[in-house]
């Protein structure tokens, strides 16, 4: 049942971040676009939803602006 739920919430994570737009997650659309940084942004989503029941919308906002505040710090 479990394993279920995370197959079904990594679909939707999918269908949300298969259409990047650039304009609102310039960030979180170059991380997902290698293996590696889609990985690690579907983790992060899956721990806010699950954690905090934070809508996968949500959770990519505040993605996006964690790693604008990363970079803002370079």
């Amino acid at each position: 049942m479990k394993e279920n739920k995370l197959s079904e919430l990594k679909a939707l994570i999918r269908e949300e971040l298969k259409d990047c737009d650039n304009n609102k997650w310039p960030h979180v659309c170059e991380l997902q676009s290698t293996e590696k940084g889609y990985a690690r942004i579907e983790e992060m989503i899956i721990r806010y939803a699950a954690k905090e029941a934070m809508p996968i919308g949500s959770a990519i906002a505040l993605i996006e602006q964690e790693l604008a505040h990363i970079e803002d710090e370079k």
